[in-house]
């Protein structure tokens, strides 16, 4: 499962003269012969446009729309509506389909909630403090997120599936840290911890309550999969795309940077990156190497940050469309 942060979506009509990407199958193909088909997703009845946030195997997708949440399934829309009646965002889902996300109060985060069983419901918030968010599932159904307390201070914020009801509230060092969040908790039960004071520390929370802290020497650690952690270093005067292990230890490196990098379970990297022309592209690596290039724009905003699943799907959202890349190799 993988969340992705909001992009601002551009017109059709800029679009179309500007992306590059081939009717119905990526442009570029591995030595194979494998390659990505290009599919746009339906919107609900009502809806003028979507946009993707989270994705897992099995054919889900979650995002939201001109008038609420949306969630797909094996290209089929379900329109979720609002939490509440109040604004919602779905910021990530998991092979069952359960989305977990947040409602908005006067443009701030509300109440955590998850959509399960054909309805939302508000996860509890843990006692000093006042508003929730979730922010990643595993298919455990395991939940993360943060809870702001008083003085604008955010706790790591775990709800099990196997205690339903309950909640507990995660800080490395409170002295130390006033903003922890999760990146994200893996199928492992694992969690990559964000600290932030002056700087941002990562740790990694193991389900027996241990954590480990990380020298990543960075501020943009991105993803957080099957123990692989993506982010972006400044180094030598440029900035790199970095994949590192769960012991903090660099793994791989692109071969070209990459911006908002996120990663399956196996050697798969998706991220944006730019082109000789200063065009943006969303492009696929494997163990490092640039294989695909499945969409260019002169515009920055031409799409929106992908997201990854293990079972060989990419999305995006271009323009006003949810768009989907379905990987596949010849028998």
């Amino acid at each position: 499962m993988k969340r992705t942060q909001k992009a601002v979506l551009t017109a059709t009509a800029v679009l179309a003269s500007t992306l590059t990407v081939t009717s119905g199958i990526a442009t570029a193909r591995d030595a194979d012969d494998c390659t990505w088909t290009q599919a746009p997703l339906p919107l609900p009845a009502g809806q003028s446009w979507g946009h993707v946030t989270a994705a897992a195997n099995g054919g889900w997708l979650a995002g939201s729309g001109s008038s609420g949440t949306i969630r797909w399934h094996n290209g089929v829309a379900e329109d979720l509506g609002r939490a509440f009646g109040q604004q919602t965002e779905l910021n990530d889902i998991n092979s069952t389909g359960t989305a977990v996300g947040m409602t908005i109060a006067d443009g701030v985060p509300d109440d955590a909630v998850v959509y399960r069983d054909g309805r939302f419901t508000a996860l509890p918030i843990p006692p000093g403090h006042r508003t929730a968010r979730a922010l990643s599932i595993n298919d455990t159904g395991d939940i993360v997120g943060t809870a702001g307390g008083i003085g604008d201070t955010f706790d790591l914020t775990i709800w099990r599936a196997s205690a339903p009801g309950t909640v507990l509230t995660v800080n490395p060092d409170p002295a130390a840290y006033g903003y922890v969040s999760p990146v994200e908790i893996d199928e492992q039960g694992r969690i990559l911890i964000s600290a932030s004071t002056s700087q941002t520390d990562y740790f990694v929370r193991y389900p027996d309550g241990t954590m480990t802290k990380l020298a990543l020497g960075t501020d943009y650690v991105n993803a957080f999969r099957n123990g692989r952690i993506a982010g972006e270093k400044y180094e030598n005067d440029q900035f790199v795309t970095i994949e590192w292990d769960l012991s903090g230890t660099i793994v791989r490196q692109l071969d070209r940077w990459a911006t908002g990098p996120v990663v399956d379970s196996g050697t798969r990297t998706a991220g944006t990156y730019r082109t000789a022309d200063g065009s943006e592209a969303l492009g696929v690596w494997d163990n490092g190497v640039l294989t695909h290039t499945l969409v260019t724009s002169a515009d920055s905003n031409g799409f929106s940050a992908p997201v990854i699943t293990d079972d060989g799907v990419i999305a995006t959202t271009i323009g006003p469309t949810v768009t989907t890349f379905h990987h596949s190799c010849p028998a």
